[in-house]
């Protein structure tokens, strides 16, 4: 009988040792960066786990993060567009641009780490931004080709180059990345070709 009650004490600890670990593991996922300062036309960063983010990572040698998309007000809502590739649902056929929050593109699924840059001088942000919706509302593609003389459709950091590019404003201040690779050989950008300008504040980062 004794044996039996003390069989019984230790499953009821193993249980409650069980539960605890799954809270504080459940706390330690949960995201939330609602209460960030965001502003229009700030640039959004993110290191991917995914196998394309990696790619991005082994030949933008001088970066840290893999993706980047923009921060626009929509319906009195600070969201993220950008276009991402294997991000479609399941009724698209193509991969296209799309409008979340920050806590879904800072998801423990999407991201590893994340960061929010600023122009010092933001005062093309909001029309930038505007830009941005412009396109979401068109729908444009993403670019599994990265052609940078092609913009009907578009990767992620020719996205937020580009439309920052209508209003006059070159967030790369001229800089590009060359590859000579058995399947990528040309000019591209690349995230660190953007925030690692000393025009750029880090604003957030984790």
């Amino acid at each position: 009988m004794q044996q039996f009650q003390s069989m019984h004490r230790i499953c009821i600890l193993l249980i409650m040792c069980v539960l605890c670990i799954l809270s504080c593991t459940q706390k330690k996922s949960y995201r939330n960066f609602e209460n960030i300062d965001f502003q229009e036309g700030d640039i959004v960063f993110r290191k991917g786990n995914s196998t394309k983010s990696q790619a991005v990572l082994y030949t933008d040698t001088a970066g840290v993060y893999s993706h980047a998309g923009i921060i626009a007000l929509i319906n009195n809502t600070f969201m993220v567009i950008h276009i991402a590739p294997g991000e479609r649902k399941k009724n698209e056929k193509e991969d296209k641009i799309k409008a979340e929050p920050i806590n879904d593109f800072w998801s423990k699924k999407k991201a590893q780490h994340g960061a929010i840059y600023r122009l010092k001088d933001n005062s093309l942000g909001k029309k930038a931004a505007q830009q941005a919706i412009r396109l979401l509302k068109k729908e444009i593609l993403f670019d599994h080709d990265y052609k940078l003389d092609d913009t009907t459709k578009m990767y992620c950091t020719e996205f937020v180059w580009y439309i920052y590019s209508i209003e006059g404003q070159d967030i790369t201040f001229g800089k590009r990345s060359q590859l000579n690779a058995p399947l990528f050989t040309g000019t591209y950008i690349f995230p660190s070709d953007i925030y690692r300008h000393e025009e750029f504040d880090l604003i957030f980062n984790f």
